[in-house]
Formats: structure tokens, C-alpha cells, sequence
């Protein structure tokens, strides 16, 4: 038997080369893959960039512009965080009425004429170089060097160069007998930042630490020339680029290894390789056919330390026609010259050694082992035998050799129990296939079909479902829709609120006035209230013109107050005093304007409990609850599930640009056993998800997803056999739970609330302070509220006192 050791060894050694090499293959086909997952997401958002210039300029064409629309248009963009457009201009036919505005740092000037024939390439040129654009069609310039000149800097003639992109679409300015053109001008060093930025420990892919070997993508246009490279130094705090200067464009890296043409006409950091370098037309002519790739070149650079190295490349398109008509702009390039496969051979090498050095060991030490278990084999096989009783727990018998009849018997032995065990095995793969086949068939929706096809003919198409508590929703919504007074909605988050309130307005007397929304919990104090009230001129610093209010722009229609529970004393007291009286006081004025409007308040808490604490004015609730509205919790009727399922299936198929999809039985049970705590907001978004990620037709179980899907599945969905009554090995086979992990599952328990549970159940009780302090994470008075309550209402918690004293101590069991 020691005569195996150097046999073993060498098929260590074999197997291991065997492996080094398959691993080495899937290693470079790992990051093949990579590589070209990151260049094509850092191509698709260069060409949503593209698209969001191209809409924004489409949207400004669309609209009535005029030189302080223009100038508010630039700084609307910087203001609410898009695209920092460097100019915005109008391009007029007849040679004056020209309008641009520049951007230079964080001021926005206008050109004069004077200083616009400045401008270089002049933007006047537009006219004679884009005749053929058609309303509703975009031309995207490439990128060029413009100089614009400055009037700050006490210098004549003083100009700056920017790298840009020119935005150019049709325009007829009222006034001018012909159409002149828009023109919008981005920065190409916005471009740059988003190659940085996914090249960085910031990007959106940033998955894993990785080396320091060197990385970079750069852009190429269709002709061929390198336009600029990502900054090598990446990102520092707050995603803020380290080498962002203005007009940092460069190829350096780009083009390094490459002989060519430096500069093309208008940008002088452009390169063009020469005819000489295969790989690089190559990749150029499948861009230019729309193709993306990867190349794997083995060519070593001096200092990289790295001698191939992968070369992803894809196209970048731009829509600009009215059509959607794509072109192609250019190209994205990712260089990637990774350590990877190299370190892990060296590593493999070193765990190889250690692996032989153990095997020995263990070969030596069983050799030993054996010799002195080759005694006494005959005890251990009655023992073993005697032990198989019961059929669903066989097991072979192992015993060390103890001679050829007791090897024999043993054989003999081991053959029967596997016969038994296969079949046994068999028989629950049988059992198994017909319950998978059965809940993958699809599900017959055709009654719930046929609902719907009622639904949308029904007064209220919109409020879906059966059953008594929808009936007593929709008989709600009509009744407070006959009357003019005052409507209080309530419910859960993601209920449909809103949805209620909408319905009520759609089918009041006033459903040809304004439906206005505000939500109460998106605002802080004094912003709410100039939203509600409006101001006059001259109110507060900022307030430079009169702005009517939500109570005034909903005049002969309805005001919809969401989260009404999160106004402040102020604003509840405001709210109540327009309430009584039927007239306002807009901010910063004395005059009281009557207002003839229709209040719909909703809320997700309970308002009672918030006037025991004294957060909320007893008055004002009487005087919003002149009709109250529950809107129901998923949970509580849950029959309506796959009726809603359907719908919201039928929605997403529009959505997504689908057809023809069907719920498996399977999904079906899925959904119905599951308690939706975000109710009907959850499984939309949980249908959504499914419909985009389905492979086929029919929407599998395990493609939808849900918060604790593990213990939300119900029991008839398990694959493994239930214990029966009376089946004791399998009841003794159960694993005890914990009463955490018990209550948990059975509660549905979300993350921040299990977290909470484990301490909440040592402790024995908890009051709000003390669940902010557990919790963390700055959480609101109001979100703790309601983790607690929902605590009680699952019987977890008892609420014990009230008011500032209030305690929630854990149910006994």
C-alpha cells in the first residue's frame, strides 16, 4: 500500500496541470466578459448623455423662447442638477435678433453681437451648414475647440478654449419670417467624467477592490481619431474628478505605442494611427458597422509589467431624427492591462505544493490506520446490519476488509440497499417532477380576465377588485363624490390613496376643474405653506413676482394634502383656519382671498393617536374627517391578488414592449401566500421586475421576487415531502426554531425591524427614543411610529400608557 504514495502523487501532479490551465482559461474569460460589461455600460452612458442634450434641446424648441426664458433655461439646468450646458443660443435667419447666452463658470452672460462674431468656429455658420434639418431633427457637432471671448478679465480680445459638442436644431422665433436654428453646447469634458467615473472606485460597477494595473477607455470618432481618454487618477471625495480643468482633454495614453497624426483641425489632442496598426482599423471597421467586440492582443509596454492585454470595444450612437433615426457618433475603447492571471498561477503553483505535501501525509497516516483496523471486522457487521430496520433510512454498511467472505457479504449487502434506496429515490423524484410540472403549467386567469373586461367599463375603472371590501370602497368614493365636503383618506403605504382621492374628484361636480396634489411630507414648513397660500411680491427676499397657491390654482376643483400627518403646528393651524372660513392670506399679504375649493386629506398613521401626543390639533382632524375612506391593505383582501396580479401583468407587458404572458400556478400560490407589507405599490414593481426578467412566456415562481421570499413561499409550494401525522422520524427530523428566527418568517418582519426584534424581545419592552437609538441611521419620529405600531398590530407588542410616557412591552407567548 506504500507503494501508491509516488502513483498519487503523480496523478496530483497531473490533475493540477489539468486544472492551472482550465482555470487559466475561465480567468481570462471572466475578465473578458468584464471588460466588455463595463465598456459597453460606459458606451450606453455616453449615449444617454447624447440623448438627454438631444431632448433638452427638443424640449426648449417646443416651447416659446425668448432671452429671459433662454437665460433661465441655463440656470434651471445647473440649479436642479443636469447637464451644465456651456451655451444656449438662437441663430436668427435674417442676420439679427441673434441670442446667446454663456455659461463661464457659475455666471451666465449674453454676447453681443460684437462679441458673438467673436466666437470661433462662428455659430452663425449654422445656418448655411445644417439647411437640410427638418423640425424635430437634431445634428450633433463633433468635438471641436471653440473659443469664446471673456469680459471680465479687463484684457482685449481675451478668449477661452472649451472642447465641445454643438446641439443644433430647427427653430421659428416669433417675429422672424423664416426659421432660424437652436443651439446648445455641452463640454467634452463631461464626456471625459464619465469615462473617469466608471474607471473609479465610484463607479456604478464597482463591485470588488481591484489592482492597480493600469486601465483607461478613451473615444474615437468614425473617421478614426482618438478624441479624448478618462483621467487616470479617477475620482476623489464626493465624485468629484481630480483632473477636471477646464480644456483637459488629452490622449496620451490613448495613443501610446502607436505612430500617427497628432491634431486634427479644430481639436489639437485628437491622434490618428497610421494605416500600420491592423488591430486598430479592424476594431474601427466593426464600430463603423455597428459591432462591438473584444480583443485579446499580446504586446508588451515598457513599465506595465503585463504582456497582453484586452481591447473592448463598442459603438456609440445618437438619434437625431424625428424618426429615430440612429447614427453613429463614434466609439468607446477600453484598455485593460490586468495582473490577474498571473498572480493566480503563481498562487496555484504555491496551494499545488502544500496540497501534495498533505496528500502524502494523509496517504501515510491512512496506510498506517488501516493496518491497525484490519482486526475484528465481523462485530462490526453484525452491528451495522442490526441497525437497518426502517426503509426510508438505509445506509451502507462500511467496515474495514475483514477477509473475503465478510467482504463478500458486505458487497452483497451495500447492492441491496442501493437497489432499495434508488428506488426509493426514484419514487419522491417521480412525486417531485409531477408537482413541478403542475405548478409551471400556466395558471387559468380567464375569470379574473373576464373582471377586468368589466372593470374598465364600470363608473370607477381605475379602483380594481372584488368582494366586500373593494365593494365598500367604490360605494364610499360615490357617496363622498355626491356631496361637497371635506374627504379624509386613510390607509397604508402604497394602498392607493391617491388613486381614491382621484377617483372621488373624477366623479364629483367638480371634475372639470383642477386636480392639485401636494405632499405634505416632501416639504418642509415654510416652503409648504408659500405651496399652499402662494405670496405676494416682495414677501421674503427671493419672492420677485406674485405666485398663487395650491389653494388658488385648485380654484372650482380639489386640493389632495397627502401625508397630512407631517405638517407642522403652523401649517396645521393655517390649514384649519382656511378650512373654517373658505378664505386664504397669501404670504406677505393682508388682503384674504376667498377660495372655492374641494379638501382631500390622506394619511398612512393613525390621527388619533397622534392628537393623544399632542402632534397633531384634535380641531383640524374634525374638520378634515367629515367623510372618512379606508383605503383596504392588500393583506386584507387577499382574493383580489391575482385579479390585481393580472392587471399590473397586462400593464408591464405595455411597459416593456411584451405579449402574451401568462402566471405560472406556481407564481400564482406565490403571490397569493405572501403578505405584501407595501401592499399594492410592492407588487407592482415585484410584476414589473418579473415581465423584465421572465426568459420565457409563462412567469416562473422563482422569477418573482420578493422581501423574504424564503419564508414567504406557503407550504403547498415545497418540493420536500411533509411529515404526516404520526410520522415521528420525520416530526423527530424537524429542526427546533428559535422564537427569533420563528418570528421573524412568520411576521415578515422587514430588515431594519428584525434587527430591532432581537433586542426588543431581551429587553422585554422599548419606548420611541430608545427604537430611534437601536436603530440608527437619523430615523424619523414618524417612521419609528409606525415600525412600532406595526409591531402591536402583529401581536409582537402590547402599548402600554400614553403620551410622552408611552412604553410598547413584548407580548407574553
Amino acid at each position: 500500500m506504500a507503494a501508491l504514495i509516488p502513483s498519487l502523487v503523480c496523478i496530483l501532479l497531473a490533475a493540477g496541470l489539468c486544472n492551472y490551465s482550465v482555470s487559466s482559461h475561465y480567468i481570462n474569460v471572466a475578465l473578458e466578459r468584464f471588460v466588455r460589461l463595463q465598456n459597453l455600460a460606459v458606451a450606453h452612458e455616453v449615449e444617454r448623455f447624447l440623448e438627454l442634450a438631444r431632448e433638452d434641446l427638443l424640449f426648449a424648441a417646443h416651447g416659446r423662447q425668448t432671452e429671459s426664458s433662454m437665460r433661465q433655461f441655463l440656470a434651471g439646468k445647473v440649479g436642479s442638477g443636469g447637464i451644465r450646458y456651456l451655451d444656449f443660443s438662437y441663430i436668427a435667419p435674417s442676420g439679427n435678433g441673434h441670442i446667446c447666452f454663456v455659461r463661464h463658470h457659475d455666471r451666465i452672460e449674453r454676447l453681443d453681437s460684437k462679441r458673438l462674431m467673436r466666437v470661433v468656429p462662428n455659430p452663425l455658420l449654422l445656418l448655411n451648414d445644417n439647411p437640410q434639418l427638418e423640425f424635430g431633427q437634431v445634428w450633433a457637432s463633433p468635438v471641436m475647440e471653440v473659443e469664446y471671448p471673456l469680459s471680465e478679465t479687463g484684457v482685449e480680445n481675451a478668449v477661452t478654449r472649451q472642447q465641445v459638442i454643438r446641439f443644433v436644431t430647427p427653430y421659428h422665433m416669433e417675429g422672424q419670417a423664416h426659421a432660424g436654428v437652436l443651439m446648445l453646447s455641452v463640454c467634452a469634458t463631461d464626456l471625459r467624467d464619465i469615462l473617469t467615473l466608471y474607471n473609479s472606485e465610484d463607479s456604478p460597477l464597482w463591485a470588488f477592490p481591484r489592482s492597480s494595473e493600469l486601465r483607461y477607455d478613451y473615444m474615437i470618432d468614425p473617421d478614426g481619431w482618438m478624441l479624448f481618454q478618462s483621467a487616470v487618477d479617477g475620482f476623489g471625495k464626493d465624485s468629484v474628478p481630480r483632473h477636471s480643468k477646464p480644456g483637459g482633454l488629452s490622449t496620451y495614453l490613448a495613443r501610446s505605442g502607436y505612430e500617427g497624426t497628432l491634431g486634427r483641425p479644430g481639436l489639437r489632442n485628437a491622434f490618428r494611427p497610421n494605416s500600420g496598426h491592423e488591430d486598430y482599423w479592424r476594431m474601427l471597421e466593426n464600430v463603423r458597422e455597428g459591432e462591438s467586440g473584444l480583443l485579446h492582443i499580446r504586446d508588451s509596454v515598457s513599465g506595465s509589467g503585463v504582456d497582453d492585454f484586452f481591447f473592448a470595444y463598442a459603438p456609440v450612437w445618437f438619434n437625431g431624427g424625428a424618426g429615430n433615426t440612429k447614427v453613429l457618433y463614434g466609439g468607446l475603447v477600453r484598455v485593460d492591462r490586468s495582473i490577474l492571471p498571473i498572480v493566480a498561477g503563481y498562487q496555484y503553483l504555491d496551494v499545488m505544493l502544500v496540497v501534495t505535501v498533505l496528500a502524502i501525509m494523509v496517504m501515510a497516516l491512512l496506510i498506517y490506520w488501516l493496518g491497525r483496523k484490519l482486526t475484528s471486522p465481523i462485530r462490526r457487521l453484525s452491528d451495522q446490519l442490526n441497525s437497518l430496520r426502517e426503509v426510508d433510512n438505509l445506509e451502507e454498511v462500511d467496515i474495514p476488509y475483514g477477509g473475503r467472505d465478510i467482504d463478500e457479504l458486505k458487497n452483497s449487502v451495500n447492492a441491496l440497499v442501493r437497489r432499495i434506496s434508488r428506488q426509493m429515490e426514484e419514487i419522491r423524484e417521480k412525486d417531485e417532477a409531477i408537482l413541478n410540472v403542475n405548478l409551471r403549467e400556466p395558471a387559468d386567469l380567464s375569470r379574473e380576465q373576464g373582471l377586468l373586461d368589466e372593470a374598465r367599463l364600470n363608473v370607477l375603472p381605475d379602483i380594481i377588485g372584488t368582494g366586500t371590501r373593494m365593494a365598500e370602497l367604490r360605494n364610499d368614493v360615490l357617496k363622498a363624490a355626491g356631496v361637497d365636503v371635506d374627504v379624509l383618506v386613510t390607509g397604508e403605504t402604497g394602498t392607493g390613496k391617491q388613486l381614491v382621492a382621484e377617483a372621488i374628484h373624477g366623479q364629483s361636480r367638480r371634475h372639470a376643474g383642477p386636480f392639485i396634489s401636494i405632499n405634505c411630507g416632501a416639504l418642509d414648513e415654510n416652503l409648504l405653506l408659500d405651496a399652499l397660500f402662494g405670496h405676494v411680491k416682495g414677501a421674503f427676499t427671493e419672492a420677485r413676482g406674485d405666485r398663487n397657491g395650491a389653494f388658488l390654482e385648485a380654484g372650482g376643483g380639489t386640493l389632495f394634502l397627502d401625508e397630512i400627518q407631517s405638517a407642522s403646528p403652523r401649517v396645521q393651524q393655517s390649514l384649519l383656519r382656511a378650512l373654517s372660513i373658505r378664505k386664504i392670506k397669501p404670504l406677505g399679504s393682508d388682503v384674504e382671498i376667498p377660495v372655492d375649493v374641494r379638501i382631500i386629506a390622506a394619511t398612512n398613521v393613525d390621527l388619533s393617536e397622534m392628537i393623544e401626543e399632542g402632534t397633531f390639533r384634535e380641531d383640524l382632524y374634525y374638520r378634515l374627517k367629515v367623510v372618512s375612506i379606508n383605503s383596504p391593505a392588500l393583506r386584507d383582501h387577499p382574493e383580489n391578488i391575482p385579479l390585481l396580479a393580472l392587471h399590473y401583468l397586462r400593464q408591464a407587458e405595455q411597459l416593456t414592449g411584451r405579449s402574451h404572458l401568462e402566471l405560472s400556478r406556481g407564481a400564482v400560490r406565490k403571490l397569493s401566500g405572501y403578505s405584501w407589507p407595501g401592499n399594492i405599490r410592492e407588487l407592482v414593481n415585484s410584476i414589473t421586475r418579473a415581465v423584465v426578467m421572465a426568459e420565457t412566456d409563462v412567469i416562473e415562481a422563482e422569477e418573482i421576487r420578493l422581501e423574504g421570499a424564503v419564508q414567504d413561499i406557503p407550504a403547498s409550494l415545497s418540493l420536500e415531502p411533509r411529515a404526516e401525522e404520526g410520522d415521528a422520524e420525520c416530526v423527530e427530523a424537524t429542526a427546533p426554531r428559535e422564537r427569533g428566527a420563528s418570528v421573524e418568517r412568520e411576521f415578515s418582519l422587514n430588515p431594519r425591524q428584525q434587527q430591532a426584534w432581537e433586542i426588543i424581545s431581551k429587553r422585554g419592552g422599548i419606548s420611541r427614543s430608545e427604537y430611534q437609538d437601536i436603530v440608527g441611521g437619523d430615523l424619523s419620529p414618524r417612521t419609528a411610529n409606525y415600525d412600532l405600531n406595526e409591531f402591536v398590530s402583529k401581536g409582537l407588542l402590547v402599548k402600554v400608557g400614553k403620551g410622552p410616557a408611552t412604553r410598547y412591552v413584548v407580548a407574553e407567548e
